[in-house]
C-alpha cells in the first residue's frame, strides 16, 4: 500500500467530517457569518483535494470523465482554493466587517482567474496516460508542464505565506487560549505546505532542464501533515472550550468519588444535612457543590466534638513521617473529624473545642475543594488518622 492510499483517505474522511460538523454547528446557530462560510468551504476543499487524490478514485475520475488526470487539475483547483478561503476566514478572524470585506472579495476575484489559468494550461498539456500517485514526476519533462505548474505554485505558496503573516502576529495579540493555539498551528501547518512546495518547485526546475536532486517522497508526508495541523487549528477555537470542559467534568467526577467516603459517613451521622434533589442533581458540577455543602454543614454540627488534643496528636505522627503543608493539614483535619464522629455516637463533647480560625479569602474555591478531597482520601486511607485518635484520651 503506497503512501497516497495510506494518508489521503484518511484525511479526506477527516476532513469531510470536520466540513459536516461546521456546517451543522452553522445551521444551528442561526445567520451564518462569513467567516464560518469561509472555514466550512475550506474543509470541503481539503476534503474534496484528497478525495480526488485517493488512487482509486483519480482513476475513476479518468474513467467517468474521459479526461486523463483531471483528479490533478481538480486537486490543484481545490488546494488553490482551500488558501484562498482561509485566508478569507482570517481576514475575518483579524478585521472588522468594513475592512475584511474588500480585501477578501479582492482575494476571490484573483482565485478565479487563476482557476481560469490553471484550466487553460492544464488543457495545453495535451493527451496523457493516467498517473495516479506520480503525474507530476511522469510529466516533468514536459515544458507545457512547467508553466502549469509554476502558476499553481505561485498561486498556493502566495495563499501559504499570506496566512503565515496574519496568523503568527495577530496570535500575539490575542492573548493565552484555543485561539492563539489554532492560529499557531495553522501557521505551522502552512509552514510545511511550503515545503511541498519547495518539493514541487525542484519538478518544475526539472521541466526546464536543469536536474537538481528530487523531494518526491517528502510530498505526500508534507501535503498530509500540513493540511493535518491545520484541520486541528480550524478547529482549536472552536473544540478547545469543549475539551476544556469535557477535562473539567472528568475532574468533578474524581473529586465527587474521592469526597464519597468522608460524605457518606458525616451524612450517615449527622442526615439533617442532607439536600432535596432537584432537576439538575445529576450534573456533576451541581452534585460537587452540594456535596461540599453537606460536608461543611455536617462539619458545622460536629464542631462541639471536634478536638484540638486529637488535631495536636495527628500533627504530631503526620510530621513525625515527614508529612507537611496540605498533606498535613488534610491528616489534622481527618483525625479531628473521625474522633468527632466517635464522640457524637458516645455523645462526649470535647474538653478541647476546636477555636474556629478566621475565613482565608486568598483560598479559592477550587483550591478548597482539593483540599477537602485530600481530607477525604486521609480519611478512608492513612493510618496515621486512625493512630492519631487512639493516641489521645479527649474522645470515647
Amino acid at each position: 500500500m503506497t503512501v497516497h492510499e495510506l494518508l489521503y483517505p484518511g484525511l479526506a474522511v477527516l476532513a469531510w467530517v470536520a466540513a459536516g460538523a461546521r456546517m451543522c454547528s452553522a445551521m444551528r446557530n442561526g445567520p451564518v457569518a462569513p467567516a464560518r462560510h469561509a472555514v466550512t468551504s475550506s474543509f470541503a476543499l481539503l476534503g474534496l483535494t484528497f478525495t480526488v487524490s485517493t488512487p482509486a478514485v483519480w482513476v475513476l475520475a479518468d474513467r467517468v470523465t474521459g479526461i486523463d488526470n483531471v483528479a490533478a487539475l481538480i486537486a490543484h483547483l481545490c488546494v488553490v482554493g482551500f488558501s484562498t478561503t482561509l485566508q478569507v476566514l482570517l481576514l475575518w478572524w483579524t478585521n472588522p466587517a468594513e475592512t475584511a470585506r474588500p480585501r477578501s472579495r479582492n482575494r476571490l476575484v484573483t482565485f478565479g482567474a487563476v482557476a481560469v489559468v490553471l484550466t487553460v494550461l492544464f488543457v495545453g498539456i495535451g493527451p496523457t496516460d493516467t498517473h495516479d500517485t506520480d503525474f507530476v514526476v511522469a510529466y516533468a519533462h514536459r515544458p507545457q508542464l512547467a508553466g502549469y505548474l509554476l502558476m499553481y505554485l505561485v498561486a498556493f505558496s502566495a495563499g501559504l505565506i499570506d496566512i503565515i503573516r496574519i496568523c503568527w502576529p495577530y496570535a500575539r495579540l490575542v492573548g493565552p487560549g484555543w485561539l492563539r493555539r489554532g492560529l499557531r498551528t495553522t501557521a505551522v501547518g502552512a509552514m510545511i505546505g511550503l515545503v511541498y512546495t519547495a518539493a514541487r518547485v525542484l519538478d518544475v526546475l526539472t521541466a526546464v532542464g536543469w536536474n537538481p536532486p528530487r523531494w518526491e517522497g517528502i510530498v505526500p508526508i508534507a501535503a498530509s501533515t500540513g493540511a493535518l495541523l491545520v484541520i486541528v487549528g480550524l478547529t482549536l477555537p472552536a473544540l478547545g472550550p469543549k475539551l476544556d470542559t469535557t477535562a473539567g467534568t472528568a475532574h468533578r467526577i474524581r473529586l465527587l468519588h474521592q469526597l464519597r467516603p468522608l460524605w457518606a459517613a458525616l451524612c450517615a451521622a449527622v442526615p439533617a444535612v442532607r439536600l432535596t434533589h432537584d432537576r439538575r442533581w445529576w450534573r456533576p458540577a451541581d452534585r460537587l457543590h452540594r456535596r461540599v455543602i453537606e460536608i461543611y454543614d455536617a462539619r458545622l454540627v460536629l464542631r462541639p466534638y471536634l478536638s484540638e488534643a486529637v488535631g495536636d496528636q495527628a500533627r504530631r505522627r503526620a510530621e513525625e513521617h515527614g508529612l507537611g503543608g496540605d498533606d498535613l493539614a488534610a491528616v489534622v483535619e481527618a483525625a479531628k473529624l473521625r474522633a468527632a464522629l466517635a464522640a457524637l455516637r458516645a455523645d462526649v463533647r470535647s474538653s478541647r473545642p476546636e477555636q474556629p480560625d478566621p475565613p482565608d479569602p486568598a483560598v479559592d474555591e477550587v483550591r478548597e475543594v482539593e483540599q477537602l478531597a485530600r481530607v477525604a482520601r486521609a480519611f478512608a486511607t492513612s493510618p496515621l488518622v486512625g493512630a492519631a485518635t487512639r493516641d489521645t484520651g479527649d474522645h470515647p
